[in-house]
């Protein structure tokens, strides 16, 4: 650990002058920045005569003739305090049940393009952990050194372009599929990429294996799970959208009803959505079949959020959730929704995932769409089944444990009370604030311990 450590602030203090220099060199280019690095699009400074500032230098260098090699990165820092994580429930090694860690990533990637010939990206990680010695998200804090992103595109046809490689998948509302951007070390995939774009279509078609995160130098290796299948986009009005989809997914490392085995998933859904406006919604139905050690799966998840501006950038809304849990244990059915690779669906405050809960989340935002985005958000959480308990977002049971009581008559998991405050003073910079406060219900303290959770962070974000 204390090797890792210093390899780590070694690593840190290199870059330390270069970060620095990031620090204060501003853009105004700034706002072609892409959530997914890989989305970056800097073509605009492709044009001579356009007055360039420090940061555009390292965006479209023209290499190799008509060759265009472009650099970016991240920075980011952020601590983290919890006062009874898991509601207490911790392995008995841990330290302590109250938990605080500084948390740090640094990101860096290069991109290289012969226009309609062929491209190259690569991105560099590099995550660590100080002041906790007990893992919070397993692997996902801690990745010493890694080659984060690594694949090739090809254009196929002007409107169709293969990427393959090591890559990033985050689709729609990431429900299902996303990069899990709360966890020090964001999630990967190896895989084989179909992109489709044309008038109001957008498709994405896959076929991959996720990747195993590993805490050392370069020592991250695909798994066994298999992902596939396709994501599509239709805008319909100007502001509406459609999104049909579907994935397969073969794993031998989800566990249900205390039970493993090989499963074959099946997943279809459909998503409806608007853009910004006074009234926006958004609902997503999805439907899994398929089997798991000799059960049929059949397994719905319908999620809704909707609000309405009250105000000028002031909003008023309320979201939720029906996801049904098994319903018996001898009907030769699992009725348990896998939620696949999906974002945490109550931030970080508690690892509780919408599988079979019912949730009323009523909320209150402000976002000016400019500097501001500001959200108080309270969440009710109840089982919907009395057969199973609930899980963590990665799919590992939460409720019941094998070593605690497993039997309880109680629907209510937990009410979740949080603030999350996000400020942007200019393009490259981001800052949050998170607190939230997690009333645990008679569920959690019938089958374990079932402490309050208190948790606040504070992040800061520099991009480029």
């Amino acid at each position: 650990m204390f090797y890792n450590a210093f390899i780590c602030l070694l690593i840190f203090f290199k870059n330390l002058r270069l970060l620095l220099f990031l620090l204060f060199s501003f853009s105004l280019s700034a706002q072609q920045i892409a959530r997914m690095r890989a989305e970056d699009d800097f073509s605009a400074l492709r044009n001579d005569s356009l007055k360039k500032e420090t940061m555009d230098h390292l965006k479209e260098i023209r290499v190799l003739g008509q060759a265009r090699l472009s650099f970016g990165g991240e920075w980011r820092e952020q601590y983290q305090s919890y006062t009874y994580f898991n509601f207490g429930e911790v392995p008995a090694d841990f330290v302590t049940a109250s938990p605080h860690q500084l948390m740090h990533r640094i990101l860096l990637h290069a991109n290289l393009e012969f226009p309609n010939r062929v491209r190259v990206f690569a991105q560099m990680n590099n995550t660590a952990r100080f002041w906790n010695p007990n893992p919070l998200n397993g692997m996902l804090d801690e990745n010493l050194l890694s080659l984060h992103q690594a694949f090739v595109e090809l254009p196929l046809t002007p409107n169709l372009k293969i990427r393959a490689g090591k890559q990033e998948y985050a689709f729609g509302s990431e429900r299902l599929i996303a990069s899990k951007e709360g966890p020090n070390t964001r999630i990967t995939f190896y895989g084989t990429t179909l992109k489709y774009k044309k008038n109001n279509w957008q498709w994405d078609a896959l076929i991959s294996n996720p990747i195993k995160m590993n805490p050392g130098v370069f020592d991250d290796v695909r798994s066994n799970e298999v992902l596939g299948g396709f994501y599509g986009n239709y805008k319909f009005k100007k502001r509406h959208f459609v999104e049909p989809y579907y994935f397969f997914l073969e794993s031998d490392q989800r566990e249900y009803l205390f039970k493993t085995g090989l499963e074959k998933r099946h997943t279809i859904g459909i998503r409806a959505y608007s853009g910004s406006g006074n009234f926006n919604y958004d609902i997503e139905l999805a439907h899994q079949s398929g089997e798991f050690k000799g059960l049929a799966i059949d397994a719905f998840m319908g999620v809704w959020d909707f609000n309405v501006a009250v105000k000028k950038a002031l909003f008023m809304g309320f979201s939720g959730n029906i996801v049904p849990g098994d319903q018996s244990n001898s009907d030769g059915q699992l009725n348990t929704f896998n939620t696949l690779f999906a974002r945490p669906p109550f931030g970080q405050t508690v690892a509780l995932n919408i599988t079979n809960t019912v949730n009323l989340s009523p909320y209150i935002r402000y976002q000016d769409y400019k500097k501001w985005m500001v959200t108080a958000r309270a969440s009710f959480v109840n089982r919907e089944s009395q057969a199973e308990g609930v899980y963590t977002p990665n799919m590992s049971p939460l409720r019941p444990l094998k070593t605690k009581n497993q039997i309880s008559s109680a629907a209510g998991v937990c009410d979740i009370y949080a603030l999350d405050a996000q400020y942007f003073p200019t393009k490259h910079f981001s800052f949050q604030l998170e607190i939230g406060y997690c009333a645990a219900g008679n569920y959690l303290k019938e089958t374990g311990i079932g402490q309050n959770v208190h948790y606040y962070a504070l992040r800061n974000v520099y991009r480029f």
